[in-house]
């Protein structure tokens, strides 16, 4: 049996935080669990997040992935890019692969590239399209991006694969209908995930009697997330427990009616797909690939960015109507099992592994 080896590149590896870590940490244990042809290594592109040491140690850790290739030992690079920083190392890294034969996939998972490579200017632009059209192939994560690397990057259509972000399936939740309703947040405190715009919607549900509450989950700006509540009076509806691993995201998903996502920029978010994948309704923006995982009235409410009156309204809906929560609920499991499961993810992944 003919082995490809895979050097997967993220930037703390599987050790750090971020949906692209969920994904990455999914797709390589169930490869090694059911694809006995591919063996997955996962480097990572520096070794610390520290705003200083994030760039002094970057060198290092691409010290670190050309030795490996150099001996030998890998076939195919898969790097994932997001915006900035992000795609200049990873131009780095193509280089170093390139230069010592190894096929190259880029995975544009990071939000609102479309955003920065239109603010680049003409000079950066035509490198950004160099970079994605040396790779030996590109995988977009939804139609929306299909579409920028089509018509943006001018990628010929051959070189785009369409792979969906997978996450495995869990227990649906179990809720007693009268409890009282729980609204999960999972991702990023702070300003692109709009968790502002969520606090001042929670203060006009609480202004309208309604009773509920909500787990803002995730690091980031967690003391401005604090202090707006505070000063909106909402304070007592939120708990703000920061950081939540892989177990602690279950346990909120478990514990929660429906997950809400008020983004300002995305790609495909994992937290939806999780949500799903237990059977719970999503409250989220019309924005990147969120309408190709959120059906709009079928498995959950689409709302604009920046909007706290709709996003509102849109939980007001769901707070009131069980009934609502159980059938979108049970539309978006549907939805994930023959969509986003972590199995065709990485079936599709290992057949562009073998043959890019």
């Amino acid at each position: 049996m003919k082995i490809t080896r895979v050097a997967i590149v993220i930037p703390e590896g599987l050790s750090g935080r971020g949906g692209i870590v969920r994904v990455i940490a999914y797709l390589t244990r169930y490869i090694q669990t059911h694809i006995p042809d591919i063996e997955t290594h996962v480097y990572r592109s520096r070794y610390s997040d520290n705003a200083v040491l994030k760039h002094l140690t970057a060198p290092f850790a691409l010290a670190a992935f050309a030795m490996k290739c150099a001996t030998g030992r890998i076939d195919v690079a898969h790097l994932n890019v997001a915006p900035r920083g992000s795609t200049l190392r990873k131009q780095l890294y193509q280089a170093v692969a390139q230069a010592l034969g190894l096929r190259t996939i880029l995975h544009l998972h990071g939000s609102g590239y479309d955003e920065y490579y239109a603010d680049l200017p003409a000079r950066r632009q035509t490198a950004v399209r160099a970079f994605f059209a040396r790779a030996d192939a590109v995988v977009a994560l939804g139609d929306h991006w299909k579409r920028f690397m089509l018509t943006e990057l001018r990628l010929p259509p051959a070189k785009v694969v369409e792979i969906p972000n997978g996450v495995p399936a869990a227990l649906p939740v179990a809720r007693a209908p009268d409890a009282t309703p729980a609204i999960a947040f999972l991702g990023e405190v702070g300003q692109r995930k709009g968790v502002d715009v969520l606090i001042e919607a929670l203060a006009r549900l609480k202004a309208d009697g309604l009773a509920f509450t909500a787990t803002i989950a995730g690091n980031g700006d967690l003391d401005a997330a604090r202090a707006q509540a505070g000063r909106i009076g909402v304070i007592d509806r939120i708990a703000l427990p920061g950081w939540v691993d892989e177990a602690g995201a279950d346990a909120v998903l478990q514990g929660a009616d429906l997950l809400v996502l008020p983004s300002r920029a995305e790609n495909q978010p994992v937290a939806i797909l999780e949500a799903m994948a237990r059977g719970l309704p999503v409250v989220a923006t019309r924005i990147g690939g969120i309408p190709q995982q959120v059906i709009d009235g079928e498995t959950g409410l689409l709302v604009e960015p920046d909007n706290a009156e709709q996003l509102a309204q849109a939980l007001k809906t769901l707070i009131l109507s069980p009934e609502r929560r159980a059938a979108y609920g049970r539309a978006g499991l549907q939805r994930f099992e023959a969509q986003f499961s972590v199995a065709a993810c990485a079936e599709r992944f290992a057949e562009l592994y073998r043959s890019s």
